[in-house]
C-alpha cells in the first residue's frame, strides 16, 4: 500500500517525483490525470507551506553593515525564500536594542527578493516583525485531521467530532506572525524579550543570544499580550542537513522549554486555531487560525560571544 502524505508533505511548496520500482504498487499517469495533479499541488502550496519564518542572510553581524531579510516557507528546512507581496503584507519592521525603541518600517519593492534590508547602528539584540494578511484553504477531511494532529490541535479535533464534521473537509482561514532574533557587535542586550504586539507571537524567557548548544531556554507563547496555556510548541533544528523537531507544551504561564542541542538556526513555532465567530456572518470557512514562529540563533558549546562574522553565514 502507497504511503499517505502527510500535512507537511502535501502542502511542501517542492513537489519531488519519484519513481517506484515496487512490484507491489505501481500507478499511471494520463495526460490530463497529470495536469490535474500538477494544478492541485500548485494551487495547494501556493496559499500555504507548513512552517513559516524570517531569516536574515547572517544572525550575527557587525554593527553598520547592512543586513538582508527574506521570508521563508516550506516542510523544514533549507525551505524556499519568497519575494515581497505587498498584497499579503501587512507589516514588516524593527525593533532596535533601546530599551525606547520604536518599530522602524522595513522597506522595500513590491516582488523583490529580500524582501528588505535594515543596517543595525547599535550594539545588541534586535528583533524583526512580519504580519500577513488572511488566506484561505480548504483540505479533504483526513488531510485536515492530519493537520490537526501535527500541530497539538486536539481541541479542534474534538470539536469537529461534536459537531459531526471529523469527515468533512476542513474550510479554514489562517495568517501568519513572524519575528527575528539578531546580534549586532559586541553586546547580547537589547530587544531579545520585547514583545512586539504581534496578534500572536513568541517570547523568550532567556536571552538566546546568551546561551550555547546544550542550554535549556524557555519560550512564553502570547496571545494579544496575554499568555496561551496548553499549546503546543515545537523547535526546529538541523543535523546533518536534516530537519529535527521537538514539541512542547506551554504551561498555565503561557511557557515551554527546550534544550537547544544543535548550534546554528533554530525556529519555534506555533499554530492556535478557533471556531470562526458566529457573529462574522462568514460562509466561506469554519476555522480561523494564526500561524506564529520565531528565528534565532545558538551559538556552539565552545564559541566565544557574541560572534559577529564579516562574511555573510
Amino acid at each position: 500500500m502507497p504511503k499517505l502524505l502527510s500535512y507537511r508533505q502535501l502542502l511542501s511548496p517542492r513537489l519531488a517525483l519519484v519513481s517506484s520500482t515496487s512490484r507491489n504498487f505501481s500507478m499511471t499517469f494520463t495526460p490530463l490525470s497529470i495536469v490535474v495533479l500538477v494544478v492541485s499541488i500548485a494551487v495547494t502550496a501556493s496559499v500555504s507551506g507548513h512552517e513559516f519564518w524570517i531569516q536574515p542572510d547572517r544572525f550575527r553581524t557587525r554593527v553598520d553593515a547592512s543586513v538582508d531579510l527574506r521570508l521563508y516557507v516550506g516542510d523544514g528546512f533549507p525551505g524556499e525564500h519568497k519575494p515581497r507581496d505587498a498584497k499579503k503584507l501587512e507589516r514588516l519592521d524593527v525593533i532596535g536594542p533601546d530599551a525606547d525603541s520604536n518599530p522602524v518600517a522595513v522597506e522595500g519593492k513590491d516582488g523583490a527578493d529580500p524582501v528588505g534590508s535594515f543596517t543595525p547602528v547599535k550594539p545588541g539584540v534586535y528583533v524583526v516583525s512580519y504580519r500577513g494578511r488572511e488566506s484561505t484553504l480548504t483540505l479533504e477531511a483526513e488531510k485536515f485531521e492530519n493537520y490537526l494532529r501535527e500541530e497539538g490541535l486536539e481541541e479542534v479535533i474534538k470539536k469537529r467530532s461534536e459537531l459531526n464534521e471529523s469527515m468533512t473537509p476542513g474550510r479554514e482561514a489562517y495568517s501568519r506572525c513572524a519575528k527575528s532574533l539578531l546580534c549586532a557587535g559586541n553586546s547580547t542586550d537589547g530587544a531579545w524579550n520585547v514583545k512586539s504586539g504581534l496578534t500572536v507571537e513568541i517570547v523568550p524567557a532567556s536571552n538566546p543570544y546568551a546561551a550555547h548548544a546544550g542550554d535549556t531556554v524557555g519560550f512564553v507563547l502570547l496571545r494579544d499580550g496575554k499568555p496561551v496555556a496548553n499549546a503546543q510548541l515545537t523547535g526546529l533544528s538541523q543535523v546533518a542537513g536534516k530537519t529535527v523537531r521537538a514539541t512542547a507544551r506551554t504551561d498555565a504561564a503561557g511557557k515551554a522549554s527546550f534544550t537547544l542541542k544543535q548550534s546554528g538556526l533554530w525556529v519555534i513555532n506555533a499554530v492556535l486555531m478557533d471556531r470562526v465567530d458566529a457573529k462574522a456572518g462568514r460562509a466561506d470557512v469554519d476555522w480561523v487560525s494564526i500561524w506564529s514562529s520565531l528565528s534565532f540563533d545558538i551559538a556552539g558549546a565552545n564559541q566565544v560571544e557574541p560572534a559577529a562574522p564579516d562574511s555573510k553565514r
